[in-house]
């Protein structure tokens, strides 16, 4: 259980230096899991974590209590579609009867 006042980290969204607060995460395990979080563009999953170069299944099982895998910090870019202006020459114009 956590202590009040504390709360969980987001692990995809953690700077190395938030890292090295976690119990067996020092300052090169936690450039690791930087650079291995950045290559993957997140964790999905504790399995995904547990990918991290360096990282053990001890290293794991004592993060999970104090740590949890979210949505990267300001979420997942949207995938909004560009305008592209249409080219005039395309278009097909109707011709308008007369009345």
């Amino acid at each position: 259980m956590e202590a009040p006042g504390t709360s969980l980290m987001n692990l995809n969204a953690v700077s190395e230096h938030e890292l090295t607060q976690l119990p067996r995460i020092g300052v090169d395990k936690a450039r690791k899991i930087v650079h291995y979080r950045a290559i993957r563009k997140g964790f999905r999953d504790w399995d995904d974590f547990a990918g991290t170069p360096g990282i053990a299944e001890a290293d794991v099982e004592v993060i999970r209590s104090r740590a949890w895998i979210g949505p990267p910090e300001g979420g997942r870019p949207s995938r909004t579609r560009r305008r592209v202006p249409r080219n005039q020459a395309t278009v097909r114009r109707v011709p308008r009867r007369a009345p």
